[in-house]
């Protein structure tokens, strides 16, 4: 990738929204799950860890997915790509819902990522229409 094309995706709202949201993301799970590894989480019999576990795997997903956008020169590939990462995003919050129903410390962060991911829901729509 070139270095112009690296400096514009650096300077994208969805691609800075997203590393936030992963860094959020990660960050919950790591405190609700005491420190644990992304590989202990997902071997844990806990409902809990499993469902931090795939928070944090849902979040790792969108930034890729948005360089993979970025890079695609076909427009209707590139639409595509874009309008996919809505799955990505539903998810985040399907994840994040699952959470708030588990018994678990910190369901106030998770509030957060949920507001976190409504205002990425509305990035994308903008993101979207921006390369119709």
């Amino acid at each position: 990738m070139s270095s112009y094309s690296e400096q514009h995706i650096n300077q994208l709202v969805i691609y800075q929204k997203s590393l936030d949201v992963f860094n959020l993301s990660r960050r919950i799970a790591s405190y609700i799950t005491n420190d644990k590894t992304m590989l202990a989480m997902y071997n844990s019999v806990k409902k809990s860890d499993q469902y931090a576990d795939r928070l944090v795997m849902n979040a790792l997903g969108l930034v890729p997915k948005i360089v993979e956008t970025e890079s695609e020169e076909n427009p209707s590939l590139k639409l595509k790509y874009a309008k996919s990462l809505r799955y990505f995003i539903d998810g985040l919050y399907q994840d994040c819902l699952n959470l708030e129903s588990a018994r678990i410390q910190g369901k106030d962060f998770v509030r957060m990522l949920r507001r976190e991911l409504i205002l990425l829901k509305k990035i994308h729509r903008r993101y979207v229409k921006s390369l119709l």
